[in-house]
């Protein structure tokens, strides 16, 4: 996951008409199948949330994460004929996905694997308050980069380089006076890539919170 990403709303619906537009994504309404079969969104644009989710709290069912299925690189797999964990944090997270879908009424056997689906996820921006954002950022499937399939890491790169490619680069710290005097001395990660509406949010006051949490 690469993090630093800034978008409102509207930028969230600029870059959901690129993926789907451009490269063929589709934007999945649930982690859950019918039968195998993905929930997909007729009109991804009409599907996405109109406001950003505030901080997490216990029962929050504020949508968080966007997860784009890439069709052309392979098809939705689930935990059905899913091979059996091979570690103890893999065995962990498989009993956790086991006991939410049981308390959901779902059925564990159809949830994507996310380990093995080819996908997009994009961490949503945070507004911690009306005028506090905290950046979210883009990542791709439950694997470790180097594990990624080609086609996989094509597509997350070149998504990425679209963000890039119209947002502004910014210090979040320049931004939120609260934690001004926090700022370490090399940035790395903590660097903020704002999106166009993002950006005007925070010409207009909004501060940027530099961490999602």
């Amino acid at each position: 996951m690469s993090m630093g990403e800034l978008l409102a709303p509207g930028d969230e619906r600029d870059f959901t008409a690129f993926l789907c537009e451009s490269m063929g994504a589709k934007l999945l309404l649930s982690d859950v199948t019918t039968g195998g079969e993905p929930r997909l969104a007729d009109d991804p644009l009409a599907s996405l949330p109109e406001t950003l989710a505030g901080r997490a709290t216990f029962g929050d069912r504020a949508v968080r994460y966007l997860f784009f299925w890439l069709p052309l690189a392979g098809p939705i797999r689930t935990l059905a004929d899913a091979p059996t964990p091979s570690t103890p944090r893999d065995l962990v997270a498989r009993r956790l996905s086991n006991e939410a879908a049981e308390a959901a009424g779902e059925c564990a056997r159809d949830l994507i694997d996310f380990k093995r689906t080819p996908v997009l996820v994009l961490l949503r921006s945070t507004a911690f308050s009306p005028r506090r954002l905290a950046p979210g950022g883009l990542g791709a499937m439950s694997l470790p980069a180097a594990a990624l399939p080609a086609d996989v890491r094509a597509a997350h790169g070149k998504a990425r380089r679209w963000l890039r490619a119209r947002a502004i680069k910014a210090d979040p710290f320049d931004h939120c006076p609260e934690v001004r005097n926090r700022r370490p001395k090399s940035l790395g990660p903590l660097w903020c890539w704002i999106q166009p509406e993002a950006w005007r949010m925070v010409q207009s006051g909004t501060e940027v919170w530099p961490w999602n949490a």
